[in-house]
Parts: structure tokens; sequence; C-alpha cells
């Protein structure tokens, strides 16, 4: 023990002085030079986070119906697109990359650089809020982040759109910053042009990729209500810019909208017909995993365990410190006396962009469900901002060492992430099934998506599933068992709303009698072989370790008649 107390104290001093270069290194440098210093290594961090095992696991449902699309004539994917009441831009992009392949690394490599993108966005807003140290938590907090590091490794474009939403958030932030600027007539000293574009090119640009973002553009007006209250600005010019930018944004995303409508034949509302109703289990699921920092498996809402319990909490607490922060924030236009008059502006702005979009889906969930994390996505950035400012609310002498804490244990807190099954294993199943399939078999599943997946799989090594060999008739199916043929069931999560639920096709199957073997490819996909004539079930009870030998093993063995209730819990 005496050895380990001069090793931490000598630990202790090199962290010291490593943070005191760091903070002379940047008190040295040139603004401009620093900010983008800043801006790169905090992207960088998130790609790298996003790169890392970015293959890892292999495409699902969504995922697929990305490859399909991307792989069609231009114009053939646009209308696609469209009657999928899905707006093209993405596809496109999909589609140039495809080119050199259409695996999981290439089609995810564009989410992975939008994601990264975005977490340097969100430097440039936490720094010109607090400074560049909350900058940098925010950035780094959404560069590490498990949900937002999973949606940076999926080829859909909802990155894509948080990265277009930033950007106009970014704009958004510097007009309630200075709103007495952004009135001025352009050419005049302190008038402000840029926030105007920013904010325009960043809503047009989340317009055009995801129907959501009209969430985003909700929000932004009601917080550009609040910005017109703010004292010493030309409320009528600054009014007029607002509806300037509203008429290009719109002008040039709702023939889009138009053109789904047309698409879809009048039935472009009912794109989210899928989304299973909210429950509370979802409802703290997509809480934990937006920001509490969880590990999540998106398709059936299931959180694993924290590997630093309370770090989430921590991450919370840090937010509310940022909404105090912002509270004593002092507005210093040009036209208000220094020091003197505090605005309400800037964190009535803000917390309006954050709390109105979530807040909105949740009340429509009641009456139609939307509470879905690739719908909430987006609320991670203005929340991660308030969580870099709740480190300038530390006392002076800890903020270097809190923001260094923070984002260290955020870095362990993703490291389960990168051995988390988020996605099933069809890839698993369809090699297994492929492997022990005889001549005669056939596949019975609930409906064709789990032999769809299957068999986009096997194409890649041009193999498939015949339409002959699989049904979703369990009656053809018995009738196949006594003509003594072999029949496999198949069991499996596919999309996050499957068509029949587990349990009923478990009652649907009953008739078949008990399977002959049971194999499981990963935690989600179970497979029964049926290889006899259904007969009266003797009473048995069968243990867990029963049922899940033959998985753990891969090869057949006599299974217990009660293993089909087992393996769906």
């Amino acid at each position: 023990m005496s050895a380990a107390r001069p090793r931490s104290a000598q630990s202790s001093r090199f962290l010291g002085r490593s943070f005191n270069r760091a903070q002379g290194w940047i008190a040295a440098q040139p603004p401009g030079r620093l900010t983008l210093a800043l801006f790169a290594a905090v992207s960088l961090v998130g790609f790298a986070a996003r790169f890392y095992g970015i293959d890892n696991m292999p495409f699902w449902l969504d995922e697929v119906t990305t490859v399909d699309r991307s792989s069609l004539p231009f114009w053939n994917m646009v209308g696609n697109s469209l009657a999928a009441h899905h707006l093209p831009s993405f596809f496109a992009l999909e589609a140039m990359f495809g080119r050199y392949g259409m695996t999981e690394f290439m089609l995810r490599l564009p989410a992975a650089l939008f994601g990264a993108a975005s977490c340097g966005v969100l430097f440039l807003i936490g720094r010109s809020l607090g400074g560049w140290r909350a900058g940098l938590v925010a950035g780094l907090l959404l560069a590490l982040s498990p949900l937002q590091v999973q949606y940076g490794q999926e080829a859909r474009s909802y990155t894509f759109v948080v990265l277009m939403m930033a950007i106009g958030f970014l704009g958004l932030v510097e007009l309630a910053r200075d709103p007495h600027g952004a009135s001025l007539p352009f050419g005049t000293p302190g008038a402000r042009l840029g926030p105007w574009v920013t904010y325009t090119l960043g809503t047009l640009g989340a317009l055009n990729v995801l129907s959501t973002a009209f969430f985003w553009l909700i929000s932004a007006n009601l917080a550009a209500i609040a910005i017109m209250t703010a004292p010493g600005i030309d409320r009528r010019r600054f009014l007029k810019r607002w509806l300037l930018a509203q008429a290009v944004v719109l002008l040039l995303s709702l023939p889009w909208f138009w053109a789904m409508d047309v698409y879809t034949h009048g039935e472009m509302t009912n794109a989210t017909n899928w989304v299973p109703g909210i429950t509370m289990h979802s409802f703290l699921s997509v809480l934990g995993s937006l920001y509490m920092m969880r590990v999540s498996r998106l398709i059936n809402f299931h959180l694993f365990p924290a590997m630093i319990p309370g770090f989430g909490a921590l991450v919370i607490v840090l937010a509310i410190l940022g909404l105090s922060r912002l509270r004593s924030w002092r507005w210093q236009g040009p036209s208000s006396e220094q020091g003197k008059a505090r605005s309400h502006t800037l964190v009535l702005a803000l917390a309006i962009a954050a709390i109105v979009p979530p807040l909105a889906i949740l009340l429509i969930s009641i009456v139609k469900p939307l509470w879905m994390p690739r719908y909430l996505i987006w609320s991670s950035v203005p929340f991660l901002v308030f969580v870099g400012l709740g480190i300038e609310q530390l006392p002076r002498r800890w903020r270097s060492g809190a923001a260094f804490a923070t984002v260290l244990l955020a870095a362990v807190n993703l490291v389960p992430y990168y051995q988390a099954e988020t996605k099933p294993r069809w890839d698993l199943a369809a090699a297994d099934l492929s492997r022990e399939m005889r001549p005669g078999d056939i596949v019975l599943a609930s409906d064709a998506l789990p032999v769809y997946m299957m068999n986009f799989f096997l194409s890649r090594h041009g193999e498939v599933i015949p339409a002959s060999n699989w049904t979703i008739d369990v009656f053809r199916a018995a009738k196949h068992l006594e003509n003594g043929g072999r029949v496999w069931v198949l069991f499996g999560r596919v999309g996050q709303a499957d068509r029949t639920p587990i349990p009923d096709f478990s009652r649907i199957i009953r008739p078949l009698g008990k399977p002959v073997a049971v194999m499981r490819a990963g935690q989600l996909i179970t497979m029964r072989l049926y290889a006899h004539p259904p007969k009266p079930p003797a009473e048995t009870t069968a243990t867990a370790d029963e049922c899940d030998a033959p998985a753990a093993s891969g090869k057949h063995k006599s299974a217990p008649a009660d293993c089909d209730a087992l393996a769906l819990q």
C-alpha cells in the first residue's frame, strides 16, 4: 500500500501538469486557429467512435431497405422513396457510396461522417454560449453518446438530419445572442448576416432530408417569437427577415412533400402507422438512451445495464446547472447598458428549441404513436449544450478537472456498446439454417420478413431459400410433417414493430407438436426443427439449461416440449 500512494500522487501531479499545459496552449492560440483546431479534434473523436466496429453488426430491416432503394436507377429511386414516405436526398447520396460496394462499411460511412460533423457543430454552439470548455464537453459527449454512435453506424438518414438541424440551431443561437445585430441594416457596423444564412441553410437542409424536421421548424418559430421580445431591437425588420427565411425554406421544401403526397395517393400521414403504442417501458427506455447515455437495443427498447451506475444522473444534474448558467447570462447588445440589462431571451429561446420537439411528440403519441428514438434523436443536441454549460457553473478550480472526468466517464460508459448485440443476427441465422437444411425441408415463418432477411444475407453467397421451400401457412407445415417431411420454424425480431408478435405465433404453431431441436442465432432469433407428426404432448417440465443446450452446441438434440415457451421469454 505504501507504494500505491506515491504512484497515485505522481498520477495526480501528471494530470495537473497536463491540464496546465493544455490550458496554456489554448490561451496562447489565436481565437480563429483555436476554434478550428478544437472543432477538428471533437469531430475526429466523433468519427473514431463511429468508425470503430462500424460493420460489426449486420444490416437490419430498415438498412436492407436502404440497400434495395439505393441500388435502383436514379428516377426509380426517387419514386420509390416518395412512395415509401421518404425524401430521396439521403438515398441519392447512399447510391454514390454504394458504387464502391453495398456493404455495411460503405453504406454506413455517410452516417458516421454526418454524426462526427454534428459533434463539431455542437462544439461551436457550446463555445458560443459558454466558452471553449463548455463547447468541448458538449461536443465530446455527443461524440461518445451510445445512442448517437449507434445511429452513426446505421445506413439511415438520422445523423444527416441531426447535422442539418444542429447547423440551423447554431444560427438560431447566434440570433438569440445578438438580436440587436441581427436586426440592423446589412452593411452597418455590428450588423449580422451570418446567423440568418446559417439558420436558413440548416433548416432547409433538414426539411429536405427527413419530414420530422418540421418539429424543429415549429420550435424555431416559437423561439423566434421569444427573441423578438428582446429590448433594443428593430422588431419589424427582424420579423421581415424571419418571414423571408421561412419563405425560402418552405418554397424549396414543400414541393417535395407535395410530390410525396401524390406518390402516396394522399396517405402521406400514414408513414408512422407501424410505430408501436407508447408504454411506460418504451417511454423510460427512450429517455434513458437520449439523455442518460444508456446503451440500448433500438429494435425492442431494451436498455443494457449501465457501465457506470449514476453517470446518467450526473449528466442530468449538469444539464440543470447549465440552465441556471444561461439564466445569469447577460445580453451584450450595443444598445444596452453593459452589465446591467439581463436578458431572458436566450434561455427562453433555447428552452423552447430543446423542449418543444420532444413534448410535441409525447403529446401526439397519446393519440397517434410516435415516441421513437429516431424521431427524438435531435433532442440530445440542445440538451448536451446545457450539460456543457453546467461545467461552467462549478467553482473555477474544479472546471477543467470536472470536464476531463465527465468526458472520461462517457468514454468508459460507451465501451459496452461495442460488445452489445444491438441488431438481430439474421446473418448468423441464415448461415446456420443453410448448413442444417436438408433437401425437402421447408421453413415456416410468421410472415415473409424473416425469410426476406435471410435471403438478403444468403444472396451474398449466391444462395436463397426458394419460394417453394418456405411458407406462412401452418396447415401446409402440418401436412408436410404428416408426409414425413421436416419443418423449420423461425422466431425472431425483424423490425421495431413485427407484424405477428412472437407469443401469438407461438400459439399458432402449437398444433405442430414439440420440436426435436432448438438452435439460436444471437439473442433475438430462435430456430426450431419439427420432424415428427404432431402427437398429444407429454407432461414434462423443461429447464432453461436443457433448452439452451442445443443452442450452445449448435447441434440437434432432443428438446422438451415446453422449450417453445422458455425460448420466447
